[in-house]
């Protein structure tokens, strides 16, 4: 299973950084990695959580939402305003070649056109990246846990529906090296692969993630309520009872709160933290609300939902709709963070701007 020129492009260019067949080949066994039995508990658990991961529960099946969703929107400010920068300068040097042509001498006219070609060739690659890997996708990519026939059926981005046998999945941690660590590139997360007959790997991709304080141990709480689920006789009732929100995925696009919420949350656990990064809320909130308006809700086909059919008389179901209303304390402090970004950076650029107007 060895990557070829065409999944680098689905990777860098079209964005593909999700589940898909790209990530699943050159995302290798890199880094500090340990197996996870699906057997036994993990020591360092003490309670699991649903950690902003957890979509819906019932006694047939756990969803979970896709790894890279906490993330959701960080690249769309980038993408947008590079891209537009990037537009915007390579009108400007056409203009300026066809508008004074016949005065521009030749050494200045051989460096626009090299500007142009940088712009194209290099420019535009790169933020149409960070666009498509946030916009005109799908909301999100869930994953269904059907403890019923002990199936995982998971959406993604190139390769439809994927069905895989929980029993099949070889689960592992997945944490970068020190020197991934120094380079900015820190992972802690909880991947899995499946592969045929022959050894040969058919998926290997990231099942898990947590971004925040907690690092690993968010992560192996996630992992946690999944094995009980799935391994447990009583594993759908435990997580019925864990004391955190779902997420308000269910069936439909994030609201703006909930997108306020979930940019609070990921770029800090502490609120004297959230109130010093406002700006960086406000900056991943609008992506955030941008990238998520772009794209559309996954539907389940029939088959699937056929195979995940909830009984009528479960008492153990929830998801949005038997979720309890948010409270006022948690509406006010995301939406405060976010306006407090808006007013750092309003107030950052009349003073920069100010002898102009």
């Amino acid at each position: 299973m060895q990557p070829t020129k065409k999944d680098f492009y689905s990777l860098y260019i079209k964005g593909n950084w999700g589940f898909s067949k790209a990530v699943s080949k050159i995302t290798r066994f890199k880094g500090h990695a340990r197996p996870l039995g699906k057997k036994k508990s993990v020591s360092v658990v003490k309670e699991t959580k649903f950690n902003d991961s957890v979509i819906s529960i019932n006694a047939t099946f756990l969803e979970v939402v896709d790894a890279g969703n906490r993330l959701r929107g960080l690249a769309t400010p980038f993408g947008l305003v590079g891209g537009l920068a990037t537009l915007l300068s390579g009108w400007l040097v056409i203009y300026y070649m066809v508008a004074k042509s016949t005065s521009v001498p030749i050494p200045i006219y051989f460096l626009a056109t090299l500007l142009l070609l940088l712009v194209v060739l290099i420019g535009f690659p790169i933020f149409n990246s960070l666009v498509r890997r946030d916009m005109f996708r799908k909301t999100h990519y869930p994953m269904r846990f059907n403890r019923r026939d002990r199936k995982v059926y998971a959406w993604s981005q190139d390769m439809g529906i994927v069905t895989m046998s929980w029993d099949d999945i070889q689960f592992y941690t997945s944490e970068a090296t020190k020197s991934q660590d120094r380079r900015g590139m820190s992972r802690e997360e909880i991947r899995g692969y499946v592969r045929d007959r022959n050894g040969n790997m058919l998926y290997h991709l990231v099942f898990f993630k947590y971004e925040g304080f907690k690092g690993m141990k968010g992560v192996l709480e996630i992992w946690e309520l999944v094995r009980r689920y799935m391994e447990e006789p009583d594993g759908y009732i435990q997580a019925y009872q864990v004391d955190q929100r779902l997420l308000d995925l269910d069936g439909k696009r994030e609201s703006f709160i909930h997108s306020l919420i979930q940019a609070t949350q990921v770029i800090a656990d502490s609120r004297i933290l959230q109130v010093i990064l406002a700006m960086a809320i406000t900056w991943t909130g609008t992506g955030r609300l941008i990238a998520k308006w772009t794209c559309r809700v996954p539907r389940w086909p029939e088959w699937v939902e056929e195979k995940c059919r909830v009984a009528p008389d479960d008492p153990y179901v929830r998801n949005r709709h038997t979720e309890r209303p948010l409270s006022a304390k948690e509406i006010v402090w995301p939406l405060f963070c976010y306006l407090l970004g808006w007013a750092e950076v309003l107030t950052i650029l009349y003073f920069c701007f100010r002898g102009y107007f």
